[in-house]
């Protein structure tokens, strides 16, 4: 893939005194690194120059995706919104290829020219229009994961699109956050120890984690698609064991853990366990706007032995996702912004901080599924045709994207070893 850089411009923060805005408590358990994805339009698109002058105008309703990581006068992780060193890159670049011989979006490595480097940027918001020789557009995005989670930015691309057609953004975005305000006293109900964030003063054997490190060429990214008559199969056969209808998510994240399970040939006895990201919105009472921008997800942890979990059926696995989400209830969440209160003020590292490049016997399930990808439109008669990771040098990574082929259904995106990745691809569509 040849990609040819043609501009690269900084589009300045419209707020002109800065103000320091405190991480909250989720944000501060984010990942504290960009998160790059892709974004493919069929021809013809609007120009960049529309699209360029549509996203400076988009982000004045964005203003924390032009503010700066820092700290506050008391020591605290905060971001500086305004001033002279906010703002957002935006790269345009062109592509000698046409857009259909890179469809679908399968994860590479040549995927990374398509959008500003992510390594020690400036910017929380990186932004690059790649223009391939069919007039087909990739917009090539990096945004740091401490700002928003991917249900806000997947509202950020949707106001994005109305702006370019000219469509004012309705309703505006939320930032207020009185539903993050703790409780008086507060009251942590829950170990978040562990869980959320590393123990302050961990006692021997407490806290071991050894992390595992692999060359990056070890770990192969596949992108594979369910149909949405396989989906249907895969659900009658699960709802049929089951006391409980189960939802999409939870039946395909239960098949997705057990063929990897299987695929990484586990001892019988060895646990694995799923980190599975459950959105606080509805789970907080009352729920929060879905205005709201930022983030407010924590980790569900469904476990298992391998043998009982490959001997169980989709089914079993299935209810273990289940069982582990439903108790991330109001009162967890709760409990948490109330940890926050308690140990703010202190040095927190999250748990994931401390691991390698390789997962297993772990892996983590992201659903991208209902966050709005369908209604990204950015005029000029062209659609959205594909969404993906550009490339994850991480073993034991899941995530679930909406497909937008012709039959619809989910593809899925899939970080595993070589070696298990082999055995994956040939089991990754059976139903036994």
């Amino acid at each position: 893939m040849e990609v040819k850089m043609i501009s690269s411009t900084i589009l300045k923060s419209l707020i002109s005194h800065p103000s320091d805005v405190p991480l909250t408590i989720f944000d501060r358990r984010a990942l504290n690194m960009h998160i790059a994805v892709l974004y493919a339009f069929t021809p013809s698109t609007s120009t960049n120059a529309d699209i360029i002058s549509s996203l400076s105008k988009t982000l004045i309703h964005f203003p924390t995706l032009t503010a700066n990581l820092s700290t506050d006068s008391h020591g605290r992780p905060s971001l500086t919104v305004g001033g002279p060193d906010g703002g957002a890159l935006v790269v345009e670049a062109t592509v000698s290829s046409k857009l259909e011989d890179h469809l679908p979006l399968t994860p590479s490595p040549d995927f990374r020219l398509l959008h500003p480097e992510v390594n020690d940027a400036k910017q929380l918001l990186q932004v690059q229009l790649n223009r391939f020789q069919c007039g087909g557009l990739v917009i090539g995005v990096t945004n740091h994961h401490r700002v928003t989670d991917g249900r806000s930015m997947g509202s950020f691309f949707v106001a994005w699109g109305k702006i370019v057609r000219g469509i004012p953004i309705d309703p505006l975005l939320v930032y207020d956050q009185p539903w993050l305000k703790p409780r008086d006293p507060p009251l942590v109900q829950f170990d978040h120890w562990g869980s959320e964030f590393i123990p302050l003063s961990p006692q021997p054997n407490e806290f071991n984690i050894t992390p595992v490190y692999v060359d990056p060429s070890e770990i192969t990214n596949l992108l594979l698609h369910f149909s949405p008559e396989f989906i249907m199969k895969l659900k009658a056969q699960t709802n049929k064991l089951s006391t409980e209808k189960h939802t999409t998510f939870e039946t395909l994240t239960g098949y997705l853990w057990r063929k990897v399970t299987i695929a990484r040939q586990l001892d019988d006895e060895e646990c694995t366990m799923l980190a599975v990201p459950v959105n606080g919105m509805r789970r907080l009472q009352p729920p929060v706007p879905p205005e709201f921008f930022g983030n407010l997800v924590l980790n569900a942890f469904p476990k298992a032995k391998a043998r009982a979990l490959i001997e169980g059926g989709v089914v079993t696995a299935a209810g273990i996702v289940r069982e582990a989400v439903r108790i991330m209830g109001d009162d967890y969440f709760r409990s948490f912004i109330d940890f926050g209160k308690v140990y703010g003020d202190r040095d927190l590292v999250p748990c994931h901080e401390k691991l390698g490049n390789v997962l297993s016997p772990t892996m983590e399930v992201d659903s991208w599924l209902g966050l709005g990808f369908d209604e990204i439109d950015f005029g000029g008669g062209g659609k959205l045709c594909g969404i993906s990771l550009t490339w994850v040098p991480f073993e034991g990574l899941s995530v679930l994207i909406p497909a937008l082929s012709q039959d619809g259904g989910v593809d899925v995106f899939v970080s595993l070893l070589e070696k298990h990745a082999v055995r994956f691809r040939e089991i990754s569509h059976s139903l036994d």
